[in-house]
């Protein structure tokens, strides 16, 4: 995952320690105590967890959950069930962490007003209650919040995938960018939208008509000024557990489309959607299936070390390995690395739109090198600078 560029892991969760509800249509379900090994695991890492909140099946030994029937609750009981689940893992992993470490690699992201939140994300919102309005619903989420801070002292935030109206989704009512939108935006605690491949609602399998009607979905999200996570994915096949479910993608076409929407869209946040546990060739590790062009295809996306980037995040944990001077700059750039093991092997320059500027392959044992900027125009750019041992990205300013 680090390899391919990506920097936050949703790792859903489906109930408390010990309460594993598995069902034969989630194969892909996660162990309730695999929560703290992920957490262990992420430790002394450049990536980050956030919690995403899944309905679950009621077993012979445990009650099932669905956001649906909680949400949004009363003034007074808002979302109860919701609730209890998040305050648990609230007290587990921020006040009483089983590592003091826990609590520095949950997700936090600042809402419009500059606080800082806990990053949360939901599956499938919609909701079963009667007399839900678009207002009641969108301040359902802020009571949630206020709810959890009165009792924890802790600040939370929402990531939510809203389930298309059109569509066949479960869920009397379904939220809409038109009608539901205005009043989202209003609520302090919803930090993006992040949609969990909503395609697969439709019904549709042909890749052309559903990226038509996946990028009118998301034009209608992203202007009602919520910021706005771009979800890719592989494809859908789930015929094994759901023989009647639509098939599409894992091909190349389905993959070219999602990258000509990011492009133009101009998206600067992605999420990656897989199916691990339903097909093999829809997972984005290398499989013995299907190779590794998924994977190829999602560390181009996200600026990974296999490939150049069109989003890219810059990275200043190891400032101190590889310096730049001067910058801003008018006619050179020097790169300087630290380590004398250390070589550069490739630098790229990426402006500031993520459209790669130009590429330079460097031979030798070599960590300094003198970086021409004749070639370019005065403004922001990215440099990629990738070694024997690591890949940097930098922000560099020419001003003549």
């Amino acid at each position: 995952m680090i390899e391919a560029g990506i920097n936050v892991i949703n790792i859903s969760y489906w109930g408390l320690p010990g309460t594993d509800n598995w069902a034969y249509w989630a194969p892909m379900q996660t162990s309730t105590a695999s929560h703290d090994e992920l957490f262990d695991a992420v430790l002394g890492k450049d990536i980050l967890i956030a919690p995403f909140i899944e309905s679950f099946a009621e077993t012979d030994e445990y009650d099932g959950f669905s956001f649906a029937d909680d949400f949004p609750g009363t003034d007074l009981n808002p979302s109860p069930v919701l609730i209890t689940f998040l305050e648990y893992l609230i007290d587990r992993y921020l006040i009483n962490p089983g590592n003091p470490q826990w609590p520095s690699k949950w997700a936090r992201v600042y809402d419009p007003g500059g606080q800082e939140r806990y990053l949360v994300s939901i599956i499938h919102v919609a909701s079963n209650q009667g007399s839900v309005t678009d207002q009641s619903f969108a301040e359902g989420f802020d009571r949630v919040v206020e709810a959890i801070f009165a009792n924890t002292g802790i600040h939370i935030g929402f990531a939510l995938d809203i389930l298309p109206s059109d569509s066949y989704a479960p869920g009397s009512y379904k939220a809409t960018a038109a009608a539901t939108g205005p009043y989202l935006v209003q609520q302090s605690s919803i930090l993006a939208i992040q949609c969990f491949i909503p395609e697969i609602w439709t019904g549709l399998s042909n890749e052309n008509d559903l990226i038509n009607w996946k990028n009118s979905f998301h034009a209608g999200w992203i202007n009602t000024g919520i910021p706005f996570i771009h979800d890719i994915s592989p494809g859908y096949d789930a015929h094994i557990v759901f023989p009647s479910s639509p098939l599409y993608g894992n091909n190349q076409l389905w993959r070219d489309l999602q990258s000509q929407a990011i492009s133009n869209f101009e998206s600067t946040s992605l999420t990656f959607n897989a199916w691990n546990g339903y097909t093999e060739g829809f997972a984005g590790v290398p499989t013995i299936q299907y190779g590794d062009t998924t994977y190829h295809w999602v560390c181009d996306l996200f600026g990974g070390t296999c490939g150049h980037s069109n989003v890219l995040t810059e990275n200043t944990d190891h400032e101190q390995k590889l310096k730049i001077t001067p910058n801003p700059a008018t006619d050179y750039f020097d790169l300087f690395l630290s380590e004398q093991d250390e070589q550069i092997i490739c630098i790229k320059t990426v402006n500031n739109i993520g459209s790669l500027f130009n590429s330079q392959h460097v031979t030798g044992d070599i960590n300094y090198v003198r970086f021409p900027t004749n070639t370019m125009s005065d403004g922001l750019y990215y440099l990629v600078v990738q070694t024997n041992k690591s890949i940097y990205v930098r922000k560099i300013l020419l001003l003549r």
